[in-house]
């Protein structure tokens, strides 16, 4: 008879949750795509807040009123606007444009967000997978 060696017993397989790192970036993923698709008319197509360019939202960008991408206001809608490449990224927002342009548009609002900027803020798993849900929604009934 053979002797039977005891098998180890099996792990369970634990799940793993999403960094937090990936986290923020997921949930500004859908932020962005709920700004742009926002923007977008029946066609699909947006205008640059800056420079007027005409292009289809998915080769457009959310782009921030104010500088810096601190959780005090990443997810600040009243500043997010759809913006091309070159206006985002090579021109750094095109802030000459930008700024008065917003300032018109939301008023005092612009220097209580400005102030906010400087703020600290730590969010945690559930106010992201809180946001995440509710840009769900919202990108559902634009789509």
């Amino acid at each position: 008879m053979k002797k039977t060696i005891p098998s180890k017993p099996k792990k369970k397989k634990t799940l793993k949750l999403v960094s937090m790192k990936k986290l923020k970036k997921d949930t500004w993923d859908l932020m962005s795509k709920y700004v742009r698709l926002s923007y977008a008319d029946r066609f699909g197509m947006c205008v640059c807040y800056t420079c007027g360019v005409r292009r289809h939202w998915k080769e457009m960008q959310a782009g921030h009123g104010i500088s810096g991408r601190g959780n005090a206001i990443l997810f600040e809608l009243q500043i997010l606007r759809v913006q091309c490449m070159p206006c985002n990224i090579y021109k750094h927002g095109n802030y000459q444009v930008f700024i008065p342009k917003l300032i018109k548009e939301i008023g005092n609002e612009y220097e209580r967000l400005e102030k906010k900027s400087h703020s600290v803020v730590k969010l945690d798993r559930k106010w992201y997978e809180g946001m995440k849900d509710d840009l769900n929604r919202e990108l559902a009934q634009l789509m």
